[in-house]
């Protein structure tokens, strides 16, 4: 079974670097993942989204973030499969999040993929099967009720003044 270590060395000498012997940096080794997995990444995504667009932003995701430049290459094109496969983002946007951990047991750093809030509300809107959807904050001082069952119910009505705030802040018809 090849190593990370392995793999970069055999990328570096693939890639033709122009450097001599010195090995491709993370970055230039997660884009050549990238590069390579590009069929698979376009055959995972929905047809309104391109692959060259999904690479480039997982690329500036994982450049961004040092220490996703410390996870192992699996783990890495995993949450990028994971965020083709359901359309998603990685980054700014908030759709997802590629997330470095600790992993004790083998001793090394991976991605876990999370998906942000907005993820979820795009994820819903797409499915069809809902009428409305939203995302407001709640606050301290909000009266903020909920109920489950065959009657859900939930009611929001926030606080004439937020206590982080020392001003007023006016009430807005939403219409919901």
């Amino acid at each position: 079974m090849a190593t990370n270590q392995s793999v970069k060395n055999q990328l570096a000498k693939k890639n033709g670097n122009g450097e001599g012997n010195k090995p491709a940096s993370p970055a230039q080794t997660i884009a050549a993942y990238l590069k390579k997995m590009g069929p698979e990444i376009e055959k995972a995504l929905p047809k309104h989204m391109d692959a060259d667009r999904m690479a480039r932003i997982a690329l500036t995701t994982i450049r961004t973030n040092p220490q996703l430049l410390e996870c192992t290459v699996p783990s890495l094109m995993g949450a990028v499969m994971q965020a083709a496969q359901l359309g998603l983002e990685p980054g700014l946007i908030g759709h997802c999040y590629f997330v470095p951990f600790w992993n004790n047991k083998k001793k090394q750093r991976e991605v876990q993929f999370i998906i942000g809030y907005k993820g979820m509300i795009d994820l819903a809107r797409r499915s069809g099967h809902i009428e409305s959807i939203y995302a407001h904050c709640v606050y301290e001082n909000d009266e903020f009720e909920y109920e489950l069952g065959l009657h859900p119910k939930l009611v929001h009505k926030p606080a004439l003044k937020h206590p982080l705030q020392r001003r007023w802040i006016p009430i807005r018809d939403h219409g919901y």
